[in-house]
């Protein structure tokens, strides 16, 4: 059993110690997110992470209907950047089946798809069904 001593954080890095064989979140520049188990640092933060994904979120406006466009799109490919898992919320969606849906993403996606080997798509909400503050942690 951890003593009080070996779980108390006196030091930045201690956050880091104490996360250890834990799944991380590290956020990058460009709304990009690297998530995965971290299995060692140094004092300089470099880490080295297993079962990687890369997380890549955008937020913009449409400027014709003023819409909210949410994307997340997650790398599942393990490094060749061609299987990916999207998030799509789309004011678009409203009133549409599941099918429809998801047959508005491919259509938008026709010329991308030539060059992706997979894309799941993992929720595809109205702006109604999709609540940031509701999303679950991982």
């Amino acid at each position: 059993m951890a003593t009080e001593e070996e779980i108390a954080v006196k030091e930045p890095l201690d956050l880091i110690r104490l996360s250890l064989d834990e799944r991380i979140y590290v956020k990058l520049r460009s709304d990009r997110e690297v998530r995965g188990k971290l299995h060692a640092y140094d004092q300089h933060l470099n880490m080295i992470l297993g079962d990687v994904e890369e997380v890549v979120t955008s937020v913009e406006i449409d400027d014709e209907t003023y819409e909210e466009i949410v994307r997340e799109v997650i790398d599942t490919s393990g490094g060749c950047g061609a299987s990916f898992e999207v998030e799509i919320v789309s004011e678009q969606f409203e009133g549409k089946r599941l099918l429809e849906r998801h047959r508005l993403v491919n259509t938008a996606l026709a010329e991308q798809m030539k060059e992706i080997h997979a894309l799941s798509i993992k929720k595809a909400l109205t702006p109604a069904q999709w609540k940031p503050e509701d999303k679950p942690q991982e």
